[in-house]
């Protein structure tokens, strides 16, 4: 069924699947402005424990200073690497509002 491009075209997604699928990276809530003290980047804190457990209101635009305090130099660069606004989203992913 390799070589079968009728069978590879067929897919069934789940509805969770579906959701992730058809969303990016840009419509997730946890894809915020980074503002550095002489640019601005964007990055995902999804991994920033306070803010992906919904602990703390996640600002739109977040001082790299908060986020240096949070997870260090390692985190920031964790976050910075997850930049893509047209990257599928991820399976944390949460809508906008």
């Amino acid at each position: 069924m390799e070589d079968n491009v009728l069978w590879e075209k067929h897919r069934l997604y789940l509805p969770e699947m579906r959701r992730r699928a058809i969303h990016r990276c840009r419509h997730c809530k946890f894809f915020v402005a980074i503002k550095g003290k002489e640019e601005t980047r964007h990055g995902c804190i999804v991994h920033i424990k306070a803010y992906g457990r919904l602990k703390k209101r996640i600002p739109p635009v977040l001082p790299v200073m908060d986020i240096i305090k949070y997870v260090g130099l390692e985190g920031l660069g964790e976050c910075l690497k997850h930049s893509n606004p047209e990257a599928q989203s991820c399976g944390e992913f949460k809508l906008k509002v």
